[in-house]
């Protein structure tokens, strides 16, 4: 028996009403599956659907028409399965590091059991931060308390993690340097990741698949299956391929659609 894909998007359209009372046709007939475990990539204009894409998988939105689907069921509200990391972190800075990560439990449960606790220090060693635990977080820099965020999406043990630009508010560098760490951590507890970006290189270093989408309403223009092999490494951004292939979606991303 084949396992359903972990997210499906079936045929689906997603209105929203503006201020004026207009309608805005945020996505248009938007169809298709990530694998579990697979990483797959969002690239698209501003203002194309990327982030409502994302909310529809959390079930924090329901499509206007279509379907998605998690795991072969239709998503009806916010999963447990289903971590999320923000552009932003949005920590509680009144919170240690250690807090922060096992909030989830907190605002879940109402306590953190020691097994959460210790589980929460796991990830933290897993993200490289686990000297900083007692830590506030105003005594971190931007790309640790990203990895905090990324902890603490984590501390659940999701089988889906969705990632919003997690890295774009961080400098040139430290983009780099959480692109290769979220590699890392991606390769050691493996996840089914759809991760919404503006950057071709930081998709192409990090996914198994690109999503190309159109101008709003957003939809599918292109799929590109990523070639390079695992683990990819400093010399992957230098092949000529990596070049080739950036450049080709440069091209897509910046041509008008052919009218029908």
């Amino acid at each position: 028996m084949n396992m359903p894909p972990a997210i499906s998007f079936d045929a689906v359209e997603q209105v929203f009403t503006g201020n004026d009372g207009a309608p805005i046709h945020a996505l248009s007939d938007l169809s298709f599956s990530v694998a579990r475990h697979e990483f797959v990539s969002v690239l698209g204009p501003s203002g194309c659907g990327k982030s409502t894409l994302l909310r529809l998988v959390a079930g924090l939105i329901a499509p206007t028409g279509g379907s998605v689907s998690i795991f072969g069921y239709p998503v009806q509200e916010p999963r447990d399965e289903i971590g999320i990391v923000f552009q932003k972190p949005t920590l509680l800075p009144w919170y240690t590091v250690i807090n922060n990560v096992t909030f989830p439990m907190r605002h879940k449960y109402g306590r953190v059991q020691a097994k959460d606790t210790a589980r929460a220090l796991q990830l933290l060693d897993l993200v490289g931060l686990a000297d900083f635990a007692d830590k506030r977080i105003d005594e971190l820099s931007g790309g640790m308390q990203q990895r905090v965020g990324i902890a603490r999406a984590l501390l659940l043990d999701p089988d889906i993690l969705l990632m919003d630009e997690p890295f774009s508010a961080l400098d040139a560098l430290t983009r780099d340097e959480m692109s290769f760490e979220l590699l890392r951590i991606w390769r050691d507890r493996p996840k089914t990741v759809l991760f919404i970006t503006h950057s071709i290189p930081e998709a192409l270093l990090l996914s198994d698949r690109i999503l190309v989408m159109s101008e709003r309403p957003g939809s599918i223009r292109e799929e590109i299956k990523v070639p390079f092999e695992r683990p990819r490494t400093l010399e992957t951004l230098g092949d000529p391929e990596f070049t080739r292939l950036a450049n080709h979606i440069r091209s897509t991303l910046f041509s008008k659609p052919v009218a029908a």
